[in-house]
C-alpha cells in the first residue's frame, strides 16, 4: 500500500512543479533543484495519506513550498489537488 502513496504523490508532485513552472520561470526548479523539490513534496504528501481531504494535500504541498528559499508572501500556493485524478490548482500567494 506504501508503494501506491509513493506513486499518488510523485504523480501529485509532478503536477504542482508543471504549475509553477507555467506560472513563470523559476531558477530553484532546474536541474537538481527540481528533484529536490519532488522529493520533498513526495515526503510531504506521503505523510498524510491516505486522505480524502484536496485541503490536506494541499496544506502538505504547501508546507514543503514554505521552506524553499526566496518564498515570499506573494509566491503562488496550492489551493486545491483533485482527490480523483491529482490535478492541480494553484492560487497567487497572498498568505500572511
Amino acid at each position: 500500500m506504501q508503494r501506491q502513496y509513493v506513486r499518488i504523490a510523485g504523480t501529485i508532485a509532478e503536477k504542482v512543479i508543471l504549475a509553477l513552472e507555467e506560472m513563470g520561470p523559476d531558477k530553484r526548479l532546474f536541474g537538481a533543484g527540481r528533484e529536490t523539490a519532488a522529493r520533498g513534496l513526495r515526503r510531504e504528501l506521503v505523510a498524510v495519506m491516505p486522505t480524502p481531504s484536496a485541503g490536506m494535500l494541499a496544506d502538505a504541498c504547501n508546507r514543503y513550498l514554505a521552506t524553499m528559499p526566496d518564498r515570499g508572501s506573494s509566491a503562488p500556493q496550492v489551493e486545491r489537488i483533485s482527490t480523483f485524478d491529482g490535478s492541480v490548482t494553484m492560487r497567487a500567494g497572498t498568505r500572511a
